[in-house]
């Protein structure tokens, strides 16, 4: 029962989330959007730092090696909302009015279970870009030297439905494969005006992109003494090319001049990405960890006018305390520690894979986190606070102030066995 009630709350907030996407960043007009850098998990409040971690009762999506450390004869079950309120600066900004967004999102359903105890499976929905812009612009008249008013606005995201697989070599060595299906949907509208007519020329072109793509990873976690254990985590894909179609549309006055649902076939790429972490854990109780991820998008070789895209690196690391309760088996006479709760204080720093006026955008912050397992039941709580800032002022580019609250609810339970365990 309590499976079911926790499954219809995950659909409930997508249903109601689904009505309340609000922000918007001029910057998510070029490529596939803004690229989320996290995952919802229990590595946000590490700023991001999951590659090296994995654990019996959370799931870490950034490492599909990690499945295989999950508790044996468990089914895990987690969602994520985000609340996120953006704040805007630079001349391109008009007025005071209009320098703030906010937008509350469902980011992420995943689930896994262990299938044996050394084959970890999971699945689930995570967000991959998004774009949501709307800004006026000046456009040239090719063969005149004149101008005339644009309007430009866009939405779409990309998602990825991902089957994962982890398999234990030996205790303290895991390895993953990760197969993730893009698909998506990306439109953008350019309105021309005239001082002639109220109406304006629209041209709308919708993009569609899906295909599959490989990611592999793998996590080692030596004991070095009976306090300290280190774990190291590495993962990569190759370029991927996802299948392009773009639908376009040209109206002016009501009427439509020119529609061809597919006015362009062809691919646009995804780089090759590749992270690795460290964790060093002191007595199961305090974790340090750190990550670096690297995308190489100068390969890809697109450019516009004012951008082109170009390689892409973020470090990020953050220091865990965890508080668990010790209590004896009544059946086994064995003792075990549950985790009450903990408390994350991280950071990151990232170049992004946009360079726009010569500039490459930067996107650095801190991140907080609490996460709390009931005693009563079989479900959890993670909450996360990120404080950062994205952007420049200078060049007359804009710069975003934001602050992000991340909650994900976590539920598990015995998978087909009779035995009850309530650790």
């Amino acid at each position: 029962m309590r499976t079911i009630f926790f499954i219809a709350i995950c659909f409930a907030t997508i249903v109601t989330a689904a009505y309340a996407q609000n922000n918007v960043s001029p910057y998510s007009s070029i490529g596939v959007g803004d690229i989320e850098k996290g995952y919802f998990d229990r590595s946000s409040g590490l700023g991001g730092a999951g590659l090296a971690l994995s654990g019996g009762r959370f799931l870490y999506n950034s490492n599909p090696a990690a499945y295989s450390f999950l508790d044996d004869r468990y089914f895990h079950l987690e969602t994520s909302a985000r609340y996120k309120n953006i704040n805007y600066s630079g001349k391109a900004i008009s007025t005071t009015s209009n320098n703030q967004s906010a937008d509350l999102q469902i980011k992420k359903l995943t689930a896994a279970i262990k299938l044996k105890p050394y084959w970890g499976f999971s699945v689930g929905l995570l967000p991959f870009s998004n774009s949501n812009y709307s800004f006026y612009s000046l456009k040239t008249v090719q063969g005149s030297g004149s101008f005339v008013d644009a309007y430009n606005e866009g939405t779409g995201n990309l998602s990825q439905f991902y089957i994962a697989n982890s398999f234990k070599l030996r205790k303290n060595l895991s390895i993953g494969l990760q197969v993730n299906y893009f698909f998506g949907q990306l439109q953008r509208t350019e309105t021309l005006y005239n001082t002639i007519t109220d109406s304006g020329l629209v041209t709308i072109n919708t993009q569609t992109l899906n295909n599959p793509q490989f990611k592999l990873g793998i996590q080692y976690k030596p004991l070095i003494n009976k306090n300290l254990r280190l774990s190291i985590g590495a993962t990569g894909s190759l370029q991927t090319k996802l299948r392009s179609t773009e639908m376009l549309n040209i109206k002016y006055g009501g009427s439509t001049l020119y529609n061809n649902d597919t006015y362009s076939t062809g691919y646009y790429t995804l780089p090759v990405m590749a992270g690795a972490g460290i964790a060093a854990i002191y007595k199961e109780k305090i974790t340090i960890t750190a990550d670096y991820h690297f995308q190489n998008w100068s390969d890809i070789s697109k450019s516009g006018l004012s951008y082109r895209l170009v390689n892409s690196n973020k470090i990020a690391g953050g220091i865990e305390y965890s508080k668990k309760l010790e209590f004896t088996d009544n059946y086994t006479n064995q003792k075990i520690k549950f985790e009450r709760i903990f408390y994350q204080l991280g950071g990151f720093y990232s170049n992004s894979y946009l360079q726009v006026y010569g500039k490459q955008l930067t996107d650095y912050g801190i991140t907080m986190g609490i996460g709390l397992n009931s005693m009563r039941n079989t479900m959890g709580i993670i909450a996360g606070l990120e404080l950062g800032t994205r952007g420049t002022t200078t060049g007359s580019l804009i710069k975003e102030n934001y602050t992000q609250f991340n909650v994900t609810l976590c539920y598990r339970d015995i998978w087909f066995t009779s035995k009850k365990r309530y650790n």
